[in-house]
């Protein structure tokens, strides 16, 4: 068993709140900007520990047009996302030349999507590649172009055909087409050992990719086996950043990207320093502004802020998961009034548990995962934990359910009361019929962060033992060591 979380940036309504700081010292490099006020936190999204049994792969529905953020917290109001306003920039104001300074908590395990997307992945890897669409500022729910200048969609909801820039030339000057975008694609409906076909190209584990075309180099046409209307957006996320098939390779790709996109990869000093150089043969006219980015590796806190203060680094990466709060940033801010700029993003956050498929034990049966569900109270996870919301994986009104009501009629999610005290025999009962009227004892991997280590972990180890008996012993790792046992099942 192990306590986990996923990440999706995006496409997926704002859910907690990236805060990144700027603070100007007056150079051409680091130029005054004015002060902005910081967003509320937004709450992490409570986990829902869905029937896991496998299904015959549902059709996904298109997402409704309101792109709204909103959702539900036990106790209070969730707040509102945070607007952001587009501000146009005149050419001649643009600054030009530089190297950005930023710093994030952490080096990535590897630079590969399709294996492992947590933002120390996305982070390092995002200004290396491209992907066929991408989400336009200021709010990043607008779908517009990246390698694909243009695209469309069959009235069936089955065939997507994307129109390509011409000329693009990846970092090691060889030319990036269609034929590029259709491995990429296929490589991640592939099955691999440790994964199934990728979520963006699949639905319950099977491919969505009946076949892909490609009449010339700057026309990839895709054909899926039913309708999906998720896929254009799907086609925005991090996973899906497009590679060379002449530059790839499965093993050598992990620590040596080859991408497209703005910036290549100079140099990587692991726990401590990534740094890029500018793509001059970008295919984006005028871009990158930057000469470079530095990202440096910096975990405690008051590290960060001290280098920031200082005007060591120009940026802050991820703040509100990072430990940076409105309690410590407000100092800050106070002692440098009009000088710092918060930038709210989105990133969703899933809280939950994930079974270990690999040994044979009770979750193998799947009324033990189903008794779990139904027994756990996301009622009173809120309440004990910080920015917590209950609902979706992503609680907007684009893709997930607006009241508690609503989300009451799901298996698992009733009102406490009757309702929850109902779902919480049939747990009971489910656990009996899978022949544990007593519980069972069983280890649980726990990644050794505050986060996880001080709250989530032992919180799920209490309402486990408390409703059903389920003895957790809880294996706190390092986050590296975490990700080792999980991709290997130990």
């Amino acid at each position: 068993m192990i306590l986990d979380y996923s990440r999706r940036i995006g496409f997926l309504g704002s859910v907690v709140a990236i805060l990144a700081l700027i603070i100007a010292c007056g150079t051409a490099e680091q130029q005054a900007v004015p002060q902005g006020k910081s967003a509320p936190q937004q709450p992490a999204a409570a986990a829902a520990a869905a029937d896991p049994s496998q299904p015959v792969a549902p059709e996904r529905k298109a997402p409704a047009s309101d792109t709204s953020a909103g959702g539900f917290q036990t106790g209070a109001q969730a707040p509102d996302a945070a607007k952001p306003t587009a501000v146009a920039m005149p050419a001649d104001l643009i600054k030009r030349g530089g190297v950005l300074r930023q710093a994030h908590r952490r080096s990535p395990l590897h630079f590969r999507m399709d294996i492992r997307s947590a933002t120390d992945e996305t982070t390092a890897s995002a200004p290396i590649f491209n992907q066929l669409l991408a989400l336009q500022p200021p709010d990043f729910v607008t779908l517009g172009a990246d390698l694909a200048e243009s695209w469309d969609a069959s009235e069936d909801g089955k065939t997507f055909t994307f129109n390509l820039a011409s000329g693009v030339v990846n970092h090691n000057g060889n030319p990036w087409t269609s034929a590029d975008a259709k491995f990429t694609l296929e490589t991640l409906a592939s099955t691999t050992e440790n994964r199934p076909p990728h979520e963006r190209v699949s639905v319950g584990g099977v491919s969505l990719l009946e076949s892909i075309d490609t009449p010339d180099d700057t026309t990839v046409i895709v054909n899926l086996t039913q309708p999906d209307g998720l896929f254009l957006a799907n086609m925005s996320l991090q996973e899906p950043m497009m590679y060379t098939e002449a530059d790839y390779d499965e093993a050598e790709s992990l620590d040596n990207p080859v991408g497209t996109g703005p910036y290549r990869l100079t140099r990587h000093l692991v726990g401590e320093k990534l740094e890029y150089e500018r793509h001059d043969q970008y295919f984006k006219d005028g871009l990158p502004y930057l000469d470079g980015i530095e990202t440096f590796i910096i975990r405690d806190v008051a590290a960060k802020l001290a280098a920031f203060e200082a005007g060591r680094i120009d940026l802050i990466l991820m703040g509100s998961s990072h430990g940076l709060y409105a309690e410590n940033l407000n100092v800050v801010a106070k002692r440098h009034p009009d000088q710092i700029t918060f930038y709210p993003g989105q990133h969703p956050v899933l809280r939950g548990l994930k079974w270990n498929w690999r040994e044979e034990g009770p979750w193998q049966d799947k009324r033990v995962r189903q008794a779990i569900n139904f027994a756990l109270n996301r009622d009173t996870i809120c309440e004990a934990l910080p920015n917590c919301i209950l609902g979706d994986y992503m609680p907007s009104k684009t893709f997930g359910v607006t009241t508690r009501e609503e989300l009451a009629t799901r298996p698992g999610f009733a009102i406490p009361g009757p309702d929850k005290d109902a779902e919480l025999a049939k747990a009971k009962n489910l656990m009996v019929e899978a022949g544990f009227p007593d519980g069972f004892e069983v280890v649980a991997l726990c990644r050794d962060t505050s986060e996880y280590r001080d709250s989530i972990c032992p919180l799920i180890e209490f309402l486990l033992r408390d409703t059903l008996n389920i003895r957790l012993t809880l294996d706190v790792q390092e986050s590296g060591a975490w990700v080792e046992k999980h991709n290997s099942g130990d």
